[in-house]
Order: C-alpha cells, then structure tokens, then sequence
C-alpha cells in the first residue's frame, strides 16, 4: 500500500494568472464569500442588486414598457441578471466580453412596443 502523500496545490493555468479585465461585482463576490444571508454584509448586497434592478425597471417604465408595472418590472430584473450574469460568465472564462448587448436588445424590444415614429423611421430606411 502506497503511503498518503498530499496532493501539491493545483495552480490555475497560465492565461488565468492574470487579473481578469472584467470586474466582478464586488456585492456579488462578497456574497459568494460570506456563504451566510445573516452576515452583516449581506443585507448591503441583498439592497444594492434589488436597488439596480428597481432602476432598470423604473427606466423600462419611463420608455413605454408595455403593462408598465409588470413588464417594467420584469425587464428591470432581466437586465440586472444579464449584467452579474455576462460579468461573471467573462470573470470566469476570463474572455474580454460577453455579447450582453444583443441579448439586452432583445430583451428590450420584447418589452417596450414600438412606436409610430419608429416605424415610420423604419419605413423610410427600406
């Protein structure tokens, strides 16, 4: 029987040394950390990404939202998923971007109906 020798620490590979160029949330990295919802940090975490939610649906209501407070809400909290999503997805597969703005755009275009001006504008460019 071979004795019980430790394994030596992996190290990450060499791409991975260096700081990633996306910054990771800091409130969802202090939550990642802290593992406990009663540690006096993580109300501040828990306030902060439902504060940049309510933003995000505020704006989608003041652009037209259809059913404002449903959709308006509910696009609020989609953009805020794509934002620590597309941040931690580039963080971990340390690439330089996500293509959030696409998904974004869709995301907005099936929540804010549009108007006649942009369809004539629509017209006008054919």
């Amino acid at each position: 029987m071979r004795p019980h020798r430790p394994h030596a620490p992996r190290t990450a590979p060499r791409r991975l040394r260096h700081p990633p160029t996306t910054p990771l949330c800091p409130y969802i990295a202090a939550a990642v950390e802290l593992h406990d919802p009663q540690h006096p940090a993580s109300p501040y975490a828990r306030d902060y990404k439902k504060a940049v939610a309510a933003r995000l649906a505020d704006t989608a209501r003041e652009a037209g939202a259809a059913a404002p407070e449903q959709l308006g809400e509910q696009l609020g909290e989609q953009l805020a998923l794509l934002i620590d999503g597309a941040a931690a997805r580039t963080r971990v597969l340390n690439a330089d971007a996500f293509p959030a703005a696409a998904i974004a755009a869709v995301l907005i275009d099936n929540a804010i109906p549009a108007t006649a001006s942009d369809l004539r504008r629509e017209e006008v460019s054919s």
